[in-house]
C-alpha cells in the first residue's frame, strides 16, 4: 500500500497497515532511517500483553493463595533466574539502579 508524502502534513498509516502490525492507540513507535528506508518498529509491543498477563497472575493468586512456604520457594527461584538472566546480560548489582532509570525514561 502507497501513500503520498505532503507538503507540512503528517504521514497517515492506513487503518488496514496498522491491523496487520496490531498497532493501538497509545503504542510507542520508533523510526529507524537507513538512507531512504524508514522502518517503524513498536517500542513495547508486548506492553499491552504483559499488564494482562500481571492482572491473570494477580486473579490466579486471589483464587489460589499460596502458603508461606511456597511463596518463599517461589521467591527462591525467581531470583535465581534473575540473577542468571542478569548475568547473561552482563549486569551486575552495581548497574541495577541506571537500567531501571533508562527503562524508564524510555531509553
Amino acid at each position: 500500500m502507497a501513500v503520498t508524502v505532503k507538503n507540512k502534513r503528517p504521514i497517515i498509516v492506513p487503518d488496514t497497515v496498522r491491523r496487520k502490525a496490531g498497532l493501538r492507540a497509545g503504542d510507542r513507535l520508533e523510526f529507524e532511517v537507513s538512507g531512504r528506508v524508514i522502518r517503524i518498529v513498536p517500542q513495547s509491543p508486548a506492553g499491552h500483553l504483559a499488564s494482562d498477563f500481571v492482572m491473570q497472575i494477580i486473579e490466579e493468586a486471589k483464587k489460589n493463595p499460596m502458603t508461606a512456604s511456597e511463596l518463599a520457594t517461589e521467591n527462591a527461584r525467581l531470583m535465581a533466574y534473575g540473577a542468571r538472566q542478569a548475568k547473561k546480560a552482563g549486569i551486575r548489582e552495581c548497574d541495577v539502579p541506571r537500567v531501571i532509570h533508562d527503562s524508564r525514561s524510555g531509553h
